[in-house]
């Protein structure tokens, strides 16, 4: 599941199963607000991510986990003029109070798109009503199971869809507290320590040695 459940993909491939896009004039709408506030942005379309004024140790902490593409132009029109399709797009800000804050002062944008945080440092926004609880039903649909046979880890705000709609959720040790009370279970370690060996070790397969 991709682009917090915009797109499932098969890994051998690799293999698009669905993709939801973006609607390109929502895109644009964001992305100038995004710049009147003098924010950085991902934006992401089907098969590429651009960054848009990132900082050094924004690009830093992305290091490993996405390569950054040049927004042709500075802005969107040449993306838009060659037919891209847009997943979605994020504004970055450490302050996480400050994006708490501007969440609320873009409440338009809440009728139109699934808005969530992520890391602590992302506003996401996506097609409306998509998120990871959908993926993970049209993973399930695509795979043959039950939501209730599934198991859903995370730790921000963009894994609440999918821990809520599971039928185990599970919030790692150093999950979002807001979040706590909206998980079955919760591990002992963080990701970086091993939690997801952790989940698969005590609620799923138990007596495997």
């Amino acid at each position: 599941m991709c682009y917090n459940g915009g797109a499932v993909f098969e890994n051998k491939g690799p293999r698009l199963i669905s993709f939801i896009g973006m609607d390109g004039d929502l895109v644009e709408e964001i992305f100038k607000r995004g710049q009147e506030l003098g924010l950085g942005m991902h934006i992401y379309t089907e098969d590429q991510v651009y960054g848009y004024q990132l900082t050094q140790e924004e690009i830093d902490f992305c290091q490993g986990r996405a390569d950054f593409a040049a927004l042709p132009g500075g802005d969107l029109t040449a993306l838009r003029a060659s037919g891209a399709r847009f997943a979605k797009i994020l504004y970055v800000d450490t302050d996480f109070p400050r994006l708490k804050k501007l969440r609320k002062d873009l409440a338009d944008f809440e009728k139109v798109s699934e808005m969530s945080f992520s890391s602590n440092r992302y506003l996401e926004f996506n097609p409306p009503k998509v998120n990871k609880g959908t993926g993970l039903k049209k993973l399930c649909q695509e795979l043959g199971y039950q939501l209730d046979e599934t198991m859903a880890i995370g730790d921000s705000f963009n894994d609440m869809a999918m821990i809520k709609a599971a039928g185990t959720g599970v919030g790692v040790a150093n999950v979002s507290p807001e979040m706590r009370a909206d998980c079955d279970k919760i591990t002992e370690k963080t990701f970086d320590q091993g939690a997801v060996a952790e989940a698969i070790g005590r609620w799923v397969l138990p007596d495997y040695e």
